[in-house]
This record gives C-alpha cells, sequence and structure tokens, in this order.
C-alpha cells in the first residue's frame, strides 16, 4: 500500500475545512467539507476502524495514553440495558457515549466514593 499524504486547511470563518488525500508525492483533489460533514466523515471513519478491529484483542486501557477531555458537555442516565449510559461531546469526534452494565456501575461508585473521600486539592491543582 503506498504511503498517504492528508492535508487540512480550515478555512478563515472556521465554517468548513478542505482535505486532500493523495499518495505522497501525488497532487490531492481538494473537498471542502462543512462541519456537519466532517463531523459525519469523522463518525465513518470510526465505524471503518471499529469494523477493522472487530475480532482483534482490545488488551487493558491502564498505561496507555488517553486524550483527556477536560470539563465537556455530558449527561448520565438509566439505559435500558440494566446498566447506565455516560455521554459527552468531545470536540474532536462530537457526541459520544457508552454503555456501562449495572455490576461495572457499582464499581465506578465505589472508586469515585473514594475519590471524594480524599483531601481537596489547594485552589488552582488538579488531580
Amino acid at each position: 500500500m503506498a504511503e498517504a499524504r492528508i492535508g487540512i486547511r480550515i478555512a478563515e470563518d472556521r465554517k468548513s475545512a478542505t482535505l486532500a488525500i493523495a499518495p505522497v508525492g501525488e497532487e490531492g483533489i481538494p473537498i471542502e467539507l462543512s462541519l456537519d460533514q466532517l463531523t459525519n466523515f469523522i463518525a465513518l471513519l470510526g465505524e471503518t476502524r471499529a469494523r477493522m478491529l472487530e475480532g482483534l484483542p482490545t488488551g487493558p486501557l491502564e498505561g496507555k495514553s488517553i486524550r483527556t477531555v477536560l470539563e465537556p458537555n455530558w449527561y448520565v442516565q438509566v439505559a435500558q440495558i440494566e446498566g447506565s449510559l455516560i455521554a459527552f461531546d468531545h470536540p474532536a469526534f462530537g457526541p459520544v457515549g457508552f454503555a456501562i452494565p449495572r455490576q461495572e456501575v457499582a464499581k465506578i461508585v465505589r472508586i469515585l466514593t473514594a475519590h471524594l473521600a480524599l483531601p481537596e486539592a489547594p485552589a488552582g491543582k488538579q488531580s
């Protein structure tokens, strides 16, 4: 498979982005996308990635570098799966969410309760 070059340029008004994908050394065809189109494209890429990973072991998250979103718009609700749904608006991916089975909810509550029992960090410091 040839190595690809991906170019992205955001319009000055930030209402669109132009993408160009081409093999290295070749000229790409620019495609202008609105924010909604870009969000849909990102979702399609995510679905494609998920299909490529089907059947492969995922491994633990502990010790991996994770892109953290600070203070996102979020909500929690009881899901129809005998568990809970946590959703948030990720600045890079748009609205995302995940369902947590009831037994995992209990584990999360225990961990968060232990966190609340810790002394508060001095103002201006985050843990």
